[in-house]
């Protein structure tokens, strides 16, 4: 048998075979284990959640994660520094003509920064290199000049640095 034609058989299976697999759980994410050792040790001077993607929609996966740890750190800490730094395609998704589009992402953020007082930061000069302007996201989202330089800034402060990839 071909390898082609082994693909097609495999591709017909998993069509025709019942599959039981379900969705991961919060705990079946990596970065839940990197949540989890931050909580039991001492505060730390803040938090970073990184987020890079090459899909403009990849905060319909993001967001919830960022959601459900920063109320597992608040349940920690209400005054811990929270800080989400978006520098790839998916912050183009938050910018202000798009909110019709994506209006849940736009929701989950501005509860993010309102109710959890996260600060929620997109790429300046990524966003300046793809002709969008600082003016064009919404006044919720904090645009700093270049990611890269800002990520350095965290660490020297010793905060803690999650990227937040997709696993699934």
């Amino acid at each position: 048998m071909t390898f082609s034609a082994l693909r097609c058989l495999a591709l017909c299976l998993l069509l025709v075979v019942p599959c039981d697999a379900q969705e991961p759980s919060y705990k079946d994410f990596p970065e839940q284990s990197e949540i989890d050792d931050i909580r039991t040790a001492e505060k730390p001077e803040g938090v970073l959640f990184l987020v890079m993607e090459q899909d403009e929609e990849a905060f319909n996966w993001v967001l919830p994660r960022v959601i459900h740890y920063t109320q597992q750190l608040r349940d920690k800490w209400k005054d811990l520094t929270i800080v989400v730094l978006s520098h790839g395609e998916e912050m183009f998704a938050l910018r202000a003509e798009y909110r019709p589009l994506y209006e849940k992402m736009h929701q989950d953020v501005l509860m993010l920064v309102s109710k959890h007082q996260v600060l929620f930061q997109v790429c300046g000069s990524y966003a300046n290199f793809s002709n969008v302007a600082p003016s064009e996201f919404p006044d919720y989202i904090d645009v700093v000049p270049f990611a890269p330089a800002e990520i350095e800034n965290y660490r020297l402060m010793e905060f803690k640095i999650i990227n937040l990839e997709l696993t699934w």
